[in-house]
């Protein structure tokens, strides 16, 4: 695969999966910025924890394997970051 056009779908994985879980922890969206680099972050964090907690690769399932990856990192970290930098008028 062209390296341009896999940038270009990690991108928007990422971005989909960071917006997801943002709606679904916080009820609304963080931009279009905010959920790319949650996303991405997000990529890179699901796919630690697959490997730490040694469950078997999902790579094979292709982009949806990505998404998932994406998905599950972007619920850790804004579920870590969203209670340290937690505001009194939300709680």
């Amino acid at each position: 695969m062209d390296f341009w056009v896999g940038l270009f779908m990690m991108a928007c994985i990422g971005t989909a999966a960071g917006w997801f879980a943002s709606i679904i922890l916080h009820g609304q969206g963080m931009g279009l910025i905010g959920s790319l680099v949650v996303g991405w972050l997000g990529a890179y964090v699901g796919q630690w924890m697959f490997d730490y907690l040694r469950i078997p690769p999902l790579s094979d399932w292709s982009y949806m394997g990505e998404f998932i990856y994406s998905l599950v990192g972007s619920f850790a970290l804004l579920l870590i970051f969203g209670r340290m930098f937690v505001q009194q008028d939300t709680l």
